[in-house]
């Protein structure tokens, strides 16, 4: 029995995922007796850790092979879908490219829009301060429009105080021009009594100076000159009235003259010349030009009949007149 285990064969196995193969070996050479008694059970244990490892392995595989297939085939689906990503990388690099130069013309645009925004936003911000000037103008306005109804209520009391006033400013006005007048009087008079005390005579409007002294028609006429006068002239019958009286039945030259013989009669002074009226103060029988030489009148009477023509070298006295001009306030 010993002997017959003793010539049983070592048995070697390979495994293979999940193929066990099992050979002999050369017998090996014969050695010590203990060393063969001990082989059998080496050889026991060494195929019971074996048979333990080989079924270990078997069950991991049973266990592992699934999840790895599984592992596998999503690794490669990743891999499918990894490749198929990398597609699309490639795909989006390549539309990256050439949407870059839209993207920089898009960047101008974007640029040139914000610009555009910037100088809106100036407008708006001016906006808003003329918004707030008008709101502030809308503000005042309304203040004044309601001052202005508070004017249109007091109109009513105000036209009643202006009926008042308009009266009381008539009134006033009156006043004013009866006061104009007087102040104009009071002048009037003033220079009035002023030229008398410079020996000159009133009479409607005008002054007269009777001289005292007497000279040749031509000089009496620059005498009244140098005076602001002209020898006088006679305009109405209450002139002539007023002069004929004034002269008291004495000698005095007048402003009227003329041209030779044959020339017409006219004023000195530049007053028109009535010959109808001047009739009726001519002396009867006057003017006659006695010896062809008596080119001027005088007032030879007390009487409305005065004037007589004479030489105008003779020496009579004279009578000056000046328009009374009223002198300033």
């Amino acid at each position: 029995m010993k002997a017959a285990e003793s010539e049983v064969p070592d048995a070697h196995f390979t495994v293979d995922k999940q193929n066990i193969s099992l050979w002999p070996r050369e017998s090996p050479p014969k050695t010590d007796p203990c060393l063969v008694l001990r082989k059998p059970l080496m050889v026991r244990a060494a195929v019971i850790t074996l048979m333990l490892g080989l079924a270990a392995s078997i069950l991991l595989q049973a266990i592992l092979y699934p999840w790895f297939m599984r592992t596998i085939s999503d690794v490669k689906t990743n891999a499918q879908l990894l490749k198929g990503s990398m597609d699309n990388i490639s795909t989006l690099g390549s539309e990256i490219k050439r949407n870059r130069g839209g993207v920089e013309a898009t960047s101008l645009q974007v640029r040139m829009v914000n610009a555009s925004l910037a100088h809106v936003r100036s407008q708006i911000e001016k906006l808003e301060a003329g918004m707030r000037d008008a709101a502030a103008q809308i503000q005042m306005l309304t203040r004044r429009w309601e001052e202005v109804n508070d004017l249109n209520a007091q109109i009513p009391a105000l036209k009643r105080d202006l009926g008042k006033a308009s009266s009381l400013n008539a009134k006033i006005q009156g006043l004013q021009s009866h006061l104009e007048n007087i102040s104009k009087l009071l002048r009037q008079q003033n220079d009035i009594l002023q030229m008398i005390s410079q020996g000159w005579k009133y009479f409607k409007e005008n002054f007269y100076y009777f001289s005292q002294v007497q000279k040749t028609w031509y000089s009496a006429q620059q005498f009244c000159m140098s005076r602001d006068s002209q020898l006088t002239s006679v305009a109405s019958e209450s002139e002539q009235e007023f002069l004929y009286k004034m002269a008291g039945g004495l000698f005095y030259w007048i402003g009227l003259t003329k041209a030779g013989s044959e020339g017409d009669w006219y004023w000195v002074d530049n007053t028109p010349f009535d010959k109808v009226q001047s009739a009726r103060f001519w002396i009867p029988g006057e003017p006659n030009n006695h010896g062809n030489n008596e080119h001027c009148a005088n007032i030879k009477m007390s009487s409305l009949q005065s004037w007589n023509d004479a030489s105008c070298d003779n020496k009579f006295l004279f009578i000056c007149k000046r328009p009374y001009i009223t002198s300033e306030p």
